[in-house]
């Protein structure tokens, strides 16, 4: 899969060659989740799309795939990511947004808003149980995705007993051990970021970004020769 750039189209090929001259999608993308998810569309989600955490379906309000399944286990369908229905290989693009961050990761995690916009609500437990469930979940995406198709997976480091984890590190080692390889990623920055008001001596930079990281299968490898960005 790839997206097509507009081409300039030169009077006079023999000396100047016609040359790309279209979009490209920047590594680091300011907007919403919707936009960030039509941006990278034309790349990535050209056929058959499963979303397994649709939560209110935020991801889709600018585009939307065709054919699309949607699950979630609390706002939609009781399917849980980490056991999915569907048989291997039954996806061209997978979509993946779990829970950030640990219950008990922010002052202001008693806040509804905020523990629904994070997927707190799913982690309790600790940081281990959220791990596990993110590593099982990447595990089921894995399967599901077919030889060289894409999975695309929302994360971010935060900080949690006073500690720095390095949630996209973590993301990438359990690709690897799915057998995936990144593809691409992008930073994505939305606004100021989670907690703050409480922060009265500031320790380290404010967490201002999350990640969308994209995998794909071995088979999926772009060659050597590729001249793609």
């Amino acid at each position: 899969m790839s997206a097509q750039r507009h081409v300039e189209q030169s009077l006079f090929p023999e000396i100047k060659p016609d040359r790309p001259v279209g979009y490209i999608v920047p590594s680091v993308f300011v907007g919403s989740n919707a936009e960030l998810i039509a941006a990278v569309a034309p790349m990535y989600l050209t056929g058959s799309v499963v979303d397994v955490t649709h939560g209110e379906g935020k991801w889709w309000t600018l585009f939307r795939p065709d054919p699309f399944v949607a699950h979630d286990l609390h706002k939609l369908d009781g399917v849980d990511f980490t056991n999915l229905p569907e048989p291997a290989a039954s996806y061209d693009a997978v979509c993946f947004d779990p829970p950030y961050i640990p219950n008990g990761g922010f002052e202001s995690s008693t806040r509804q808003d905020f523990r629904d916009a994070f997927g707190i609500t799913t982690a309790t437990g600790g940081e281990a149980r959220l791990w596990a469930m993110i590593g099982a979940g990447m595990a089921e995406c894995a399967r599901v995705l077919k030889p060289g198709g894409f999975l695309l997976v929302k994360c971010m480091d935060f900080v949690y007993a006073d500690g720095l984890t390095l949630g996209h590190r973590r993301v990438l080692d359990m690709a690897t051990a799915c057998d995936l390889i990144c593809h691409d990623l992008i930073v994505h920055h939305t606004g100021s970021g989670p907690g703050g008001h409480n922060i009265f001596t500031a320790k380290r930079a404010r967490r201002h970004h999350s990640y969308l990281l994209v995998f794909t299968t071995k088979r999926g490898r772009p060659s050597r020769g590729s001249t793609d960005a």
